[in-house]
């Protein structure tokens, strides 16, 4: 056991210090916790650190400057650097002042700054979150970090929170990465078809004017669409945003959402990718918010949040109601449907053996596994879809030509 000086605020207003006995920076913030306590410096040798340094990045910080989101790779850059120093003992607001100016991201030296001085004048981490920047971080990030900090285990539920992103992270390369070769098909195709409407296509319209030579309908047909899309591209772009802005304006509609939500999980292959999607997302925030403390019930709730099909969405908020009225979880999920069977009967495992934190953890890793499968099979029926009307519209064009082509040859002879 080792003794460990302190340095604290007391009722949120009050510096206080001292020292308790424990073996690990980690049980001495523990303690210091539990004497009602918040830890702003914890060590072994008399260190003075009063107030936080004055840096050369004040008059940047301070100057009106705000911070309405991070990137998906600044949480995990601010988060993981955060866990690694606080798992070595260095108490939050140093970690903070350390990050601040070593981290090479202008937002994420903002948010240090401003949540430093927010500690300094009383508040929590996690209050100085929810205070400043309850968009940016969200509502499952700063309720685990409320509870690391209320347990003293505040590196724990970072690490747990660096596992989610990460596996957010991974989830979006992964679908970044299957998008590439259909993107490549479609840009080639869009490209060809311009080639044939800007160069080809005009030239042989021009050779067969000038020979007075009758035209087919198809041909000129496809000559028309060309000269439109040469001459009236602009119009073009303006009804294809148009009619996305459109699209995007009808989803902002519940009931339509609803019904579209309803109609893509019967769609054979995509079901299954938007299922096992929206479930990947839910089942590691529950298993997350559940190991780090947070009630079942509290869990739940923060774990629907994450899911954006409304018919998902719905059958768990049914089966919450279910919990709440004191029906296990494992039939609430299998009576409204939530779930598929085989992660209902590892939850009714977990809820028979006391294990349910590790079950839930082994259903986010089978869900992880059905994505992959889903995105694969995705892969493998949309790449020949593409080319097959890659094929079509090639054929087309080669039609029209070739009426174009003969009809000249006619005119010859």
């Amino acid at each position: 056991m080792s003794k460990f000086k302190y340095r604290a605020l007391k009722d949120k207003t009050h510096i206080v210090t001292g020292e308790v006995e424990a073996s690990s920076p980690r049980e001495a913030r523990r303690k210091i916790y539990e004497l009602g306590f918040l830890p702003t410096k914890v060590y072994t040798e008399e260190i003075i650190v009063d107030a936080l340094p004055v840096t050369s990045q004040e008059t940047l910080l301070t100057n009106g400057k705000i911070v309405k989101s991070l990137s998906l790779q600044e949480k995990i850059m601010f988060t993981s650097e955060l866990e690694v120093m606080i798992a070595s003992g260095i108490p939050i607001l140093d970690a903070l002042h350390s990050l601040e100016n070593s981290s090479p991201r202008e937002k994420i030296k903002i948010i240090c700054h401003n949540v430093q001085k927010s500690i300094i004048n009383g508040m929590t981490f996690a209050t100085a979150l929810a205070s400043l920047y309850p968009k940016v971080f969200g509502e499952l990030y700063i309720a685990l970090v409320k509870t690391g900090e209320e347990a003293g285990e505040l590196d724990i539920t970072l690490g747990r929170m660096l596992y989610l992103l990460r596996n957010q992270d991974d989830i979006k390369g992964k679908i970044i990465r299957a998008s590439i070769y259909p993107a490549v098909l479609i840009l080639i195709m869009f490209g060809v078809l311009m080639l044939f409407s800007i160069k080809v296509f005009p030239a042989f319209y021009g050779v067969l004017q000038f020979n007075s030579t009758d035209i087919p309908f198809y041909s000129r047909m496809l000559i028309g669409f060309c000269q439109f899309i040469n001459h009236f591209w602009w119009l073009v772009i303006v009804c294809i945003g148009a009619f996305c802005g459109a699209i995007s304006m009808l989803f902002q509609n519940p009931q339509i959402k609803s019904k579209w939500d309803d109609y893509v999980l019967k769609i054979p292959v995509v079901s299954d990718f938007i299922q096992y999607i929206n479930l990947s997302n839910f089942m590691t925030v529950l298993y997350i918010a559940y190991e780090a403390g947070v009630p079942i019930v509290n869990a739940l709730k923060l774990s629907n949040k994450t899911i954006g099909n409304y018919t998902i969405k719905n059958k768990v908020a049914n089966a919450i109601n279910m919990v709440k009225n004191s029906k296990p979880l494992s039939e609430a999920f299998n009576v409204t449907g939530a779930i598929p069977s085989a992660l209902i009967t590892m939850i009714a495992t977990g809820e028979k053996s006391g294990t349910l934190g590790k079950m839930f953890r082994d259903s986010a890793d089978v869900i992880d596994k059905k994505v992959n499968m889903a995105l694969e099979a995705m892969t493998r029926l949309f790449e020949p879809t593409l080319i097959v009307i890659m094929g079509i519209a090639v054929a087309f064009i080669a039609v029209g030509f070739y009426q174009m082509y003969f009809a000249m040859l006619g005119s010859l002879f």
